[in-house]
């Protein structure tokens, strides 16, 4: 799929969501004790999660 987004790589993927006002200041405090952006706190979480998962 051809992108029109220079500033997002091949391997990634833009993705606009709506969340939870006070999950979200949860998240943005851990992102700033892990030092990372809210964006790849999120991504961590997410990664972490679906480890958890069985495989299929």
């Amino acid at each position: 799929m051809k992108k029109n987004d220079p500033f997002t790589r091949d391997d990634q993927t833009r993705f606009t969501m709506r969340i939870n006002s006070e999950l979200l200041e949860r998240i943005k405090v851990e992102a700033d004790k892990n030092k990372r952006s809210t964006a790849k706190e999120i991504e961590f979480i997410l990664e972490r999660y679906v480890a958890t998962l069985p495989t299929e």
